[in-house]
């Protein structure tokens, strides 16, 4: 048998729009066994705005560009640029996948399209936005996000008409930082000329939820499409959303829900989430948070309260909801419930390991390779990334400064979706003077 017939139906056609950063990006999320077959339509001189958008997505370049990469029998053809599939709204990117499967297309995916299932498996509701673009194309984009009931909390873009590729690393994360918020369920980053590779886990790490990127989800809904999951260690999308969720479509009737295959009942959906609640050092107050979380549709599978003041306690609460809910409408419904301040997160059931066992895992694992200390004591307290300075940083409740346990400076914990808590210090302090050997402590 052939290879090329051996391989048919594995392989992903992609159509570009003569984007300059796609190529390596697309390749970095393609797993060893499947192949990519990219082309390009014809180069259009013209600034990135609206007509741009328009004119790269015309119906005959791109009927064209998907027979062209048909020759090696591609399971799939991914049209890969966000503007051109959600210029002209949900209707103008049903009419790609349309164009492209009329082509001959066994199936097809649009960038824009990948970012709504992508949305979807991940059960995002609010989404903070970073584009290169210009304002008007911005809004077509968060229009096109409310068709498919997303609500955009906050956005900004470049105001970029060309070399949109020369972007740099450290301005996009700056933008990721800006435009995050706390209601905010996932950050989209926008435009598939823009590298975003090795941004995404350590983004997600900082923020504490899903930071999605369009040849990001572009490839993840290729992939899908073939019953494959993605190559990407550490990104949310890749390694924690389901390859089974419905394709979302605007549609003027609900679809009837699926029905198992062996007949029997389906599980129930759930998602985890960890939430903080600043509560009253009062009677009652457990009560109240404990009603507040019901109320919300939770159940708490775990509580731990930390010191903060003397007259308040911050509570840890681990809580799983059935049906799924996203983690910015758990705090808002908490919040309004308990009147104080409340921070919910997305969780990994991996978080629900016994707290003293977990600290003392990471003690021994910080003795054996010193090395790791920043590390181990990042997932202590939860912290979003730990670094170590010579010079004394500014108080901040979001960070959290620790001397290194050879008094040569100082670990500095950070973490911008909670402040720490006496507690967490108490408990970081105590970690680190494990590391102390016992010929250094004082007699």
């Amino acid at each position: 048998m052939s290879a090329s017939r051996r391989d048919a139906g594995r392989g992903v056609g992609v159509v570009v729009p003569f984007d300059f950063a796609v190529d390596r990006e697309l390749w970095r999320w393609t797993p060893d066994d499947v192949q990519l077959h990219i082309t390009r339509t014809p180069f259009v001189p013209s600034p990135m705005t609206e007509d741009m958008a328009r004119a790269i997505s015309q119906e005959a370049p791109v009927r064209q560009a998907t027979r062209d990469v048909l020759l090696p029998e591609p399971g799939v053809v991914a049209y890969a640029c966000a503007s051109g599939s959600f210029v002209d709204g949900t209707d103008g990117e049903a009419a790609l996948i349309d164009i492209m499967t009329d082509a001959g297309a066994p199936r097809a995916v649009t960038t824009a399209g990948g970012l709504a299932q992508a949305l979807a498996a991940l059960r995002v509701r609010r989404l903070s936005l970073v584009t290169p673009y210009i304002d008007a194309l911005n809004s077509l984009l968060v229009a096109f996000l409310g068709a498919h009931g997303v609500e955009t909390v906050a956005s900004t873009g470049l105001g970029l008409l060309g070399q949109i590729w020369r972007v740099s690393d450290e301005e996009l994360v700056d933008s990721v930082r800006a435009v995050d918020r706390p209601e905010a369920d996932a950050v989209f980053i926008s435009c598939t000329n823009l590298t975003t590779y090795d941004l995404i886990a350590p983004l997600e790490r900082e923020l504490g939820k899903p930071v999605i990127t369009a040849n990001q989800v572009t490839m993840w809904a290729a992939l899908r499409a073939l019953g494959l999951r993605a190559s990407g260690p550490g990104q949310w999308l890749v390694e924690r959303a389901s390859l089974a969720v419905a394709t979302p479509r605007p549609a003027a009737h609900p679809p009837a829900p699926s029905q198992p295959q062996d007949g029997g009942a389906a599980p129930p959906e759930t998602s985890l989430h960890k939430i903080r609640a600043r509560l009253p050092d009062e009677p009652g107050a457990l009560a109240r948070l404990s009603e507040a979380v019901a109320g919300a549709g939770g159940n708490i599978l775990s509580l731990a309260v930390h010191g903060y003041d003397s007259s308040s306690v911050v509570d840890e609460l681990y809580v799983v909801a059935s049906p799924p809910v996203a983690s910015g409408q758990l705090t808002d419904a908490v919040a309004a419930s308990i009147g104080g301040p409340v921070h919910a997160m997305p969780a990994d059931p991996h978080d629900l390991v016994d707290a003293p066992t977990r600290a003392l895992e990471l003690a021994v694992q910080a003795r054996e390779h010193p090395d790791g200390v920043p590390e181990a004591l990042r997932a202590l307290v939860h912290a979003d990334r730990v670094h170590e300075t010579s010079r004394l940083p500014d108080a901040d409740e979001h960070q959290l400064v620790l001397t290194v346990p050879d008094g040569t400076g100082w670990l500095v914990a950070t973490r911008r979706w909670a402040p720490f808590t006496p507690t967490e210090r108490a408990r970081a302090e105590a970690f680190l003077r494990t590391l102390v050997p016992a010929s250094a402590e004082p007699s």
